[in-house]
């Protein structure tokens, strides 16, 4: 008999409008595990960062998650699909955490709420889950899965510093560095900067219209209102200045903890620790930085500039992270660099 969630899962499959977008990773023609994600999305390539470093097969749908304008008129994100989103919606009901409400430049669960219209979902067959938010996601494959590395150490006192880096990590406000427009000095690609101008707009507009074609879906109607709030607080701070700029010192004063921490020796893979998981979101982290031009935060952190160059040499994030953004993201000339080293490594 069909499980419920496969049933499920491929009615939020068939909003993909590539098949090729849909695969399977690994050696399994039925993996334990499916992945709605973006190969963009910087919370989706720790999942899959995390994925293969377990070497864990998995079914791979890769979703356009902005929403355009196309001849015939706006065509919404894939991820905005009410199949999806119900899908989703189990995952919350795990969590019992309240609809996102507003908007900070985060994307934390824990801080901000359940955000009913992201990326990445993991579906777990075997254990009949839906998992949501990446941070927790990443803790349920390590918990899972202990080989062929483990990510989280068992040692109490590694433990608690590994977590204490995925927290900080969480509270990078990548939402605000990567929409919204500094008054000072914005590197973003300007193809980027050009798709930001509307961005918001058009995720209103999706989502309203999903409003008015189901409005007998409380549940449905209910996360869509949420995600309006959320992105309607995006679109009012993404020209201000002063939240802008306080966005990027709060980001500048995380990597200035980060330089004190790796002197500190106590966690990271610079000084014979285990590759654990606070690697692998720092490094996807430090990849976004530096693909948007801020690599320059680091500038005269001298551990910092080290950490970035070991975890972007390490064959998981080179795939997960520096290729999936040459490939998925406009080009970035600061990418360059750490691309020509990815290439290198994958060699």
């Amino acid at each position: 008999m069909t499980h419920p969630l496969m049933t499920m899962a491929a009615s939020a499959r068939a909003a993909i409008q590539d098949p090729g977008r849909t695969t399977v990773v690994g050696d399994s023609a039925n993996p334990r595990f499916e992945l709605f994600h973006a190969a963009s999305s910087l919370c989706s390539q720790k999942v899959r960062t995390v994925l293969y470093e377990k070497a864990l097969p998995y079914r791979s749908n890769d979703m356009l998650i902005l929403s355009s304008m196309g001849p015939a008129g706006l065509v919404p994100a894939e991820h905005y699909s009410p199949a999806y989103i119900r899908l989703r919606l189990i995952a919350a009901r795990e969590l019992d955490l309240e609809f996102v409400s507003g908007y900070s430049g985060r994307t934390s669960v824990q801080t901000e709420g359940f955000d009913p219209c992201v990326v990445p979902l993991l579906v777990d067959y075997q254990a009949g889950r839906v998992v949501a938010d990446s941070r927790r996601i990443c803790c349920y494959l390590d918990a899972v899965s202990h080989a062929p590395v483990r990510l989280v150490p068992d040692d109490p006192e590694a433990r608690t510093e590994v977590m204490r880096q995925v927290g900080i990590v969480d509270r990078i406000p990548n939402g605000a560095l990567l929409y919204g427009f500094h008054p000072d000095a914005d590197r973003r690609p300007n193809p980027l900067k050009s798709s930001m101008e509307t961005v918001y707009d058009y995720k209103i507009m999706a989502l309203e219209r999903l409003i008015a074609t189901h409005p007998d879906d409380a549940e449905l109607v209910a996360a869509c209102r949420a995600k309006i709030a959320k992105e309607s607080g995006g679109k009012k701070v993404c020209r201000d200045p002063a939240f802008q700029r306080a966005s990027r010192q709060h980001a500048g004063d995380l990597l200035k903890a980060l330089e004190r921490d790796l002197a500190a020796k106590s966690f990271s893979c610079l000084w014979g620790n285990a590759f654990s998981l606070a690697d692998v979101l720092w490094g996807v982290n430090l990849v976004r930085l530096n693909y948007l031009g801020l690599g320059s935060l680091w500038a005269g952190l001298p551990h910092v500039e080290r950490y970035f160059d070991t975890l972007t040499h390490r064959p998981s994030l080179c795939k997960e992270a520096v290729q999936a953004s040459v490939q998925s993201m406009p080009h970035s000339a600061y990418m360059k660099a750490v691309a020509d080293c990815a290439a290198v490594t994958a060699a």
